[in-house]
């Protein structure tokens, strides 16, 4: 958990103007608290806190009792804390604000049903890959790990499309932090990677064969918005073991159809 908090904090993504004279120290901080309380699946303790954010542990627990105060945060057995429920009100508005997802809802429940797999929403936050939609199918299917997918542009279907995409600065931003290796077959290699997304841009998809998650394969296609940028990447999850070439082609050409579909909504007209 250090060593992963450690590298966002040396990202662009956990970078802030320092300088900045609007730049509030114990907003950062109380910010930073929720950061690391959302990116860890456990119950974190006022020390643990204080070694992540190397500040007096004085300090964080004033932090804590004030988020706990507003239901950002709340205290568990043991005086350990965890995310608040009042994040999941927040969370919710969010989500309904952003017209994207309203859009590709409906077109999501039909991939999830012609597929018969799990179907994902991603965008791109600052250096991150952000889900922000979720579908599943009505019959039961592969169950995916909990997994943190913020720093997998280089081992997902859905992440790769949208670095392709990316402006060359950003990719090189992502290629500078260092690609994590989850499985033997994690692309983490610079030249490897580049030209894996080089072909995404050719084909205009992305295949993802248990390079995050062994067992797991995914196929993504992107989004564009009425100026013609990419604004998201729509995918589908399967077992790997299912994913037949005859299968696989099948799925691709349905993911881009759907992605396809959702463009269109979005106000894109290919020329």
């Amino acid at each position: 958990m250090f060593f992963l908090w450690k590298r966002y904090r040396e990202t662009e993504a956990g970078k802030l103007q320092k300088n900045s004279p609007y730049l509030i120290a114990s907003v950062d901080r109380a910010l930073e608290l929720l950061i690391i309380l959302g990116k860890c699946p456990r119950e974190m303790g006022v020390t643990e806190l204080s070694n992540l954010l190397n500040v007096q542990k004085s300090t964080v627990h004033s932090l804590l009792v004030t988020l706990a105060q507003r239901g950002f945060v709340r205290q568990t057995e043991g005086s350990r804390y965890t995310l608040g429920l009042q994040l999941i009100q927040l969370g919710a508005i969010c989500s309904e604000r952003l017209d994207i997802r309203t859009i590709a809802r409906p077109i999501m429940l039909e991939l999830a049903e012609q597929s018969q797999e799990v179907a994902l929403l991603a965008m791109l936050s600052k250096e991150e890959l952000m889900i922000i939609e979720k579908i599943e199918p009505q019959r039961a299917f592969v169950l995916i790990p909990k997994f943190d997918f913020s720093i997998t542009l280089h081992s997902t279907a859905i992440g790769k499309v949208l670095l392709a995409n990316a402006t060359t600065s950003f990719i090189e931003a992502v290629l500078e932090r260092g690609l994590a290796k989850y499985t033997p077959q994690t692309l983490t290699n610079r030249e490897a990677v580049l030209e894996e997304l080089s072909a995404v841009c050719r084909q205009g998809y992305a295949v993802g064969c248990n390079e995050t998650i062994e067992g797991i394969s995914c196929i993504a296609a992107p989004i564009y918005d009425s100026t013609g940028q990419v604004a998201a990447a729509l995918s589908i999850s399967s077992s790997s073991s299912s994913l037949t070439l005859e299968r696989r082609q099948a799925l691709v050409n349905m993911v881009c159809d759907k992605a396809s579909c959702i463009s269109q909504r979005m106000g894109f007209h290919k020329r």
